[in-house]
């Protein structure tokens, strides 16, 4: 199947991960986003304190890390020991790690060997910044395991029309996914995305009082559950 997850992104301080741990039993392609910024503190429920890290240790969950601000533009050149420095050097934990660094064109190849992690490299692009264009020709490459992120919304969480990006590399979308719109967005990407894979990420469409919300989560999967068998059922 093309759809390679479903992303849920701002777990929080009230975020419990027994039960991330059970929803990710149920359904595989879940995958949990933590938010960072150097000034985490200041940006809302969603950015997680990196003390509590530590708490993800052992607990076998499809992690990325999104990495937003200036510390995603010093990992852009290189500076990732400061990130770490940021993170209590727990980048291990992460199967992905985001750089929110839209309109920019750094080679992945020197930022994922920057990092120094196996891990996959998402940049996250809006569709009309100039970049996409350049950062696609690096996805593109044999080898690179580099893939883009594109938010129509621009990081808004604006429900916004999907704008579909043909490529051999995983192109996720994002902009405004939630419980509502989840059945419609996703069927239009399992009928039309025919070259390459994808994934959806949602953020704000799973937070009630801007605390991460694990009803809705559960909501969207079982959503998008449904959409995925009725498409199946159709194919046959």
């Amino acid at each position: 199947m093309r759809l390679k997850h479903i992303t849920f992104t701002g777990i929080d301080a009230r975020t419990d991960i027994k039960a991330l741990q059970e929803i990710q039993h149920q359904y595989p392609i879940a995958e949990f986003g933590v938010l960072t910024s150097y000034h985490w503190y200041e940006n809302g429920n969603r950015y997680l304190d990196p003390q509590l890290l530590y708490n993800l240790q052992g607990c076998k969950l499809n992690l990325a890390l999104h990495v937003c601000g200036s510390a995603a533009h010093d990992a852009a050149v290189g500076l990732w020991n400061k990130v770490r420095k940021h993170t209590l050097d727990y980048l291990w934990l992460f199967d992905r790690v985001q750089l929110n660094i839209a309109n920019r064109t750094d080679n992945p190849y020197r930022l994922a060997s920057s990092c120094n992690l196996k891990t996959e490299m998402i940049i996250q692009q809006h569709p009309d910044d100039t970049a996409i264009y350049e950062n696609s020709k690096w996805m593109n490459s044999d080898g690179a395991s580099v893939s883009m992120l594109l938010d129509a919304s621009g990081g808004l969480g604006i429900d916004t029309p999907l704008v579909l990006y043909p490529s051999k590399g995983k192109i996720g979308y994002a902009g405004g996914i939630n419980e509502n719109n989840v059945a419609a967005k996703l069927e239009y990407l399992l009928s039309n995305v025919h070259t390459g894979s994808f994934w959806i990420d949602m953020e704000s469409g799973v937070r009630t009082d801007d605390w991460f919300d694990i009803g809705k989560v559960k909501h969207v999967l079982a959503i998008c559950d449904e959409v995925i068998r009725d498409l199946h059922m159709e194919a046959e």
